[in-house]
């Protein structure tokens, strides 16, 4: 602090404090659908308004696919939904378009990541509840390369047209100038042969290639898993409630750890009808539930939930509960103790992100740290700061360890890549080791009969005296 003369005292707070890190609130809900009814000035389209309890969400109107959901959600926990309301459709292919919506204009799904700048919290738990729970037959499901062609940069641009259909985005592996791969960013649908693909590059030329229509991921599905990327959130995405094998083929598709796939749909009284209804709002609810009253290390699983009747296709625990769990899709059981949640599964290819609370409690804890941090932005390099984001890092991590987030041992240091060279350039790195607590999902107890213990304190036990009250 640069000094100027007075005669006196003077108190000034250390900018050099150990700085606190907070946990964001993991249990605000993102949800888009359809509501034709709504008070467009309340809910205009395609824009983040944010709901905490169904009278709020009154101006919605019950039509569409937004208000019973909504319901379902809060029957489980009342929380902070961001709605987005998207534009009815003529038919499904135009609903999945409204839905998918742009990622430039950020409409559809893509609107979720305007929460922030209108000063609303940050959706972590998304869902499309009701639109595109399928696995389009007429996406592109691959695209071989014919001839790789001459001259190509990295910065190739693939176009693909057909007969119809939309979505699809692709991009070019490049090696020596040769396109070696296509890689498909997103599948698209409604595609009809012919379908060509067409690369533009500058100087390159030659490239052919000859794309195939087939069984494709979800676009909607698709399109929010880089949305929930950019979020650090959970997409919940309903499955087709068909059979139990196509909901597993349907969730085959996915490989991300920010998709949690649920099927089948449950059953709603609505105005005295058992109606299906998806379960990603169930699902969404009670991990709401769960992270409100514990955190978000706990999954929403095992949980008693609420608003339901029934289910549209019976889950059986045991054999028909573990295929489904086995190949990660999580359901409702009723074992004769009332409707509960059953899964812990993301769709991660990798398993060490195969479980829902692992995936965000490693998100919370690298958001708070990120988050708090921003504080030591621009202060100068010195041992005083420098230890005081050190100590940082290492109470907030001991904070979450002591809350059951973490386990023992984490750690948080100056990285050994710091160098003279980064220094001065500005550069600091630091690095952070911690573990998410794994949920037991299989708890197994070994069982034996006490044959000779037993029998030798019942005979033990016997002493021939027997006493016998007069009447």
């Amino acid at each position: 602090m640069a000094v100027t003369f007075h005669h006196g005292v003077r108190v000034t707070q250390n900018s050099s404090d150990v700085t606190t890190v907070r946990l964001a609130d993991t249990s605000v809900v993102g949800i888009i659908g359809t509501a034709p009814d709504a008070d467009a000035a309340a809910f205009p389209l395609n824009t983040p308004v944010v709901v905490t309890n169904p009278t709020a969400a009154s101006a919605l109107g019950t039509a569409g696919t937004l208000y019973e959901n909504l319901e379902t959600i809060f029957d489980q926990q009342y929380t902070k939904v961001v709605v987005v309301r998207i534009d009815e459709a003529a038919d499904s292919a135009e609903l999945l378009a409204n839905a998918v919506g742009s990622s430039i204009s950020l409409t559809g799904i893509n609107a979720m990541l305007k929460a922030t700048s209108l000063g609303l919290p940050k959706p972590k738990l998304l869902l499309a509840p009701g639109i595109g729970t399928t696995a389009p037959a007429d996406g592109i499901a691959s695209v071989a390369v014919t001839a790789g062609g001459e001259d190509y940069s990295g910065a190739v641009t693939l176009t693909i047209a057909g007969a119809t259909g939309q979505g699809c985005k692709l991009s070019a592996t490049v090696a020596g100038g040769v396109i070696t791969a296509v890689n498909i960013d997103k599948p698209g649908w409604g595609y009809t042969a012919p379908v060509t693909v067409t690369a533009t590059d500058g100087a390159g030329s030659g490239a052919t290639f000859t794309a195939t229509i087939g069984s494709v991921m979800n676009p909607i599905v698709a399109e929010a898993m880089s949305v929930a990327e950019k979020l650090k959130a959970m997409f919940y995405a309903d499955g087709p409630d068909g059979t139990d094998a196509q909901a597993v083929a349907a969730r085959n598709l996915i490989g991300s750890k920010r998709i949690f796939f649920c099927d089948p749909r449950v059953l709603k009284s609505i105005d005295g009808a058992s109606t299906p209804m998806p379960s990603s709002a169930l699902h969404v609810g009670t991990q709401a539930k769960m992270d409100k009253l514990h955190g978000p290390h706990w999954p929403g699983t095992n949980v008693d939930v609420a608003g339901i009747v029934g289910l549209n296709r019976a889950i059986v625990y045991g054999d028909q509960s573990d295929y489904l769990n086995e190949n990660r899709v999580n359901t409702v059981i009723n074992r004769g103790d009332g409707f509960k949640t059953w899964g812990v599964w993301t769709c991660a290819s990798d398993s060490l992100w195969q479980f829902v609370n692992v995936v965000r409690t490693t998100d919370a804890v690298n958001e708070a740290i990120e988050d708090a941090f921003m504080a030591f932005v621009g202060r100068p390099m010195t041992l005083a700061n420098l230890d005081a984001a050190v100590w940082s890092g290492k109470k907030a991590l001991k904070d979450f360890e002591s809350d059951g987030m973490l386990l023992p041992g984490s750690v948080f240091k100056l990285s050994d890549d710091n160098t003279t060279t980064t220094h001065v350039q500005g550069i600091v790195k630091f690095t952070m080791a911690f573990e998410v607590p794994a949920p037991m999902i299989d708890i197994r107890i070994a069982a034996y009969r006490n044959v000779e213990v037993g029998y030798t304190l019942l005979f033990n036990a016997v002493t021939g005296e027997v006493s016998i009250e007069a009447e």
